[in-house]
Formats: structure tokens, C-alpha cells, sequence
């Protein structure tokens, strides 16, 4: 690391972080849209300490050239998405390497302090066309775990789709928050990677965050009970927003409440200027998510695959 220093992350970098992170994506053929909004939300929700967790590597004029965090789990979470990566001018001098191995130890050190009985996963993400990274990856043990996808869709979308019989939609509103939350937990869970989380953490990156886009937000109702929703955000990059949960209560799968909550949603997008949605699924979820997304307009953009290893 000849010129180059190590720090920790401070308030200011956000920005700097999220291009680093967009620009890693990016080598690994994976187009990226994370925002300083993002970065600052994980630092406030995710990261117990910055002078403890993370790492920014960066030259003699303060640029940055790595970074590397490690957020940790929710309450009885299990999985640590290990965050970061190196400029890829800056790549093939080690520094990579020396990231992942100091967040990897940082991982072990942070699971003997909080839940030294329990089992931890890291995890790490990556386009499947980066075979550098995936080199480094398996270098250091980590093993391919679960394929997702990068989907995009037009809006408005070109065909609409039916509310299903007994279902109304409409648009999300603040009151709902609880509801949606629990809905959310109960849709995810047993499903691959997910971490239960309460209330209070789920709702400050979701429905609470500065990102959310509450107008374009939609829920739908069989009489009293909420058995859908799709929470949309945006993005830096103008005209594109981001769907970052969408969910189907489990005696409403394959009925088609997913498909017209997304038609109502991109429809609705148009009216603020969008012109794209984005998503990622996961290739294998046994609820066929991915094929819903398909009828509903979305089409596969790119590939990525997650590794993982254990924390120990």
C-alpha cells in the first residue's frame, strides 16, 4: 500500500463510498446506483462503530481508493454482508485481500463479543462476469451460495394487470407501517438470507427512510387484512427508482396480488417523471418471484452471484 493510508470512515466520505461501491459493480459488469443516502443509513443503522468497523484506504490527496465495512447483524441475526471493495485501477496490489481478510477477523472478533454461541455467515456480493473478485473470494474460502438477479422494467409499464377477485389496492400511508412490517416478516421468513427485524430498525431504512417514495407506495387489502405491498425508493440516477420489498401474504400466493401491485405502482410512477424500475430477485426463491416480475414486465438485466463463508 505504498502512498496510501488507512482510516476510518467519517460523515463526509458517504458520497465517496457509494461511487467506490457503484464503481466495484461496475467492474464486475453489474450496474449499480447506491447513493450517499444508503451509505449513511448503513453507517447510522448497521455499523455498531465506524472507528472499529470500517476501513477507508486512501491516497496522499485524501482519495479514496478501498473501502471495506462490516455491518452487523440484526438481534438474532446470523449473516454479515461484508461491504466494501477496491477502485479497479487500484486492483492487483493486495489491498483487496488485506480488506477482506481484516473484516473477516473484525466479523470473528464482533461475534465472540455479542453472540459467541451463535453461528455467523459473511457474505459477500458480486457480478458473475468478476472473476477477479470471485478469485479472491475463493482464495480466502468463501464458496458460491445463491444467484439473484438484476431486473428493470419501463414506465409506464406496457400492459396493466387485474386486481385479483376479493383484493383492493391502495396507496400506502404512514398508519400502515406497523402492518406492513409484519406482513413483511411473516412473507420473508424461512425464505433464503432473511433477518428478522424489529419494528424500529426495519422501519428507519424502509418506510422511514429519506429514500422511500410513500405516494408510489401501494398495499393490498381482502377486507380488513393487508395481504400485499411493494415499497419503491429512489435513486440517484434521475428518472429510475428502486422496488425494495415487494410481498404476498402466504394464502395469496399465485393469485395475482404481486403482479397488480407492481402495474399499479409503475403506472403511477410515470406521473413524477420515471421512466425505469429496478429490482433484484433471488433466481431460486420457491415462491417464483422471479416469474412474476417477469409478467409484470421486468426483464432480466444482469446476474449476480452471493458467496459465503463462515465467521469463525
Amino acid at each position: 500500500m505504498d502512498g496510501l493510508r488507512i482510516r476510518a470512515y467519517e460523515a463526509a466520505d458517504a458520497g465517496a463510498v457509494a461511487a467506490l461501491v457503484n464503481a466495484v459493480f461496475a467492474a464486475g459488469g453489474v450496474r449499480a446506483d447506491h447513493s450517499a443516502a444508503e451509505i449513511e443509513e448503513l453507517v447510522e443503522h448497521e455499523i455498531r462503530d465506524p472507528a472499529t468497523d470500517t476501513r477507508l484506504v486512501v491516497d496522499a490527496d485524501g482519495r479514496l481508493a478501498a473501502a471495506a465495512f462490516v455491518p452487523a447483524p440484526p438481534d438474532g441475526g446470523y449473516r454479515l454482508e461484508l461491504i466494501g471493495g477496491v477502485l479497479p485501477e487500484r486492483r492487483g496490489a493486495g489491498i483487496g485481500r488485506a480488506l477482506l481478510a481484516w473484516q473477516l477477523e473484525r466479523a470473528a472478533s464482533l461475534r465472540a463479543e455479542v453472540a459467541p454461541d451463535s453461528a455467523w455467515t459473511g457474505q459477500v456480493v458480486t457480478g458473475v462476469p468478476d472473476a477477479s473478485a470471485i478469485r479472491l473470494y475463493e482464495r480466502l474460502g468463501f464458496a458460491p451460495a445463491r444467484y439473484f438477479l438484476k431486473m428493470v422494467a419501463p414506465v409506464p409499464p406496457a400492459s396493466g394487470a387485474a386486481v385479483p377477485e376479493g383484493v383492493r389496492l391502495m396507496r400506502y400511508t404512514q398508519s400502515l407501517e406497523r402492518d406492513v412490517h409484519a406482513l413483511h416478516s411473516s412473507a420473508f421468513r424461512g425464505l433464503w438470507g432473511h433477518q428478522e427485524r424489529a419494528f424500529e430498525p426495519w422501519a428507519a431504512q424502509t418506510v422511514r427512510s429519506e429514500r422511500f417514495l410513500p405516494d408510489l407506495a401501494r398495499v393490498a387489502f381482502a377486507g380488513d387484512a393487508i395481504v400485499g405491498y411493494v415499497l419503491p425508493y429512489s435513486q440517484d440516477e434521475p428518472g429510475r427508482l428502486y422496488v425494495g420489498q415487494i410481498g404476498t401474504a402466504e394464502s395469496w400466493r399465485r393469485r395475482g396480488v404481486a403482479g397488480a401491485l407492481l402495474a399499479d405502482m409503475l403506472a403511477a410512477a410515470a406521473g413524477p417523471g420515471y421512466t425505469a424500475a429496478a429490482l433484484d430477485a433471488d433466481a431460486d426463491n420457491p415462491t417464483g418471484a422471479a416469474a412474476v416480475y417477469l409478467r409484470a414486465g421486468f426483464k432480466i438485466d444482469q446476474h449476480l452471484v452471493a458467496y459465503t463463508r463462515a465467521v469463525s
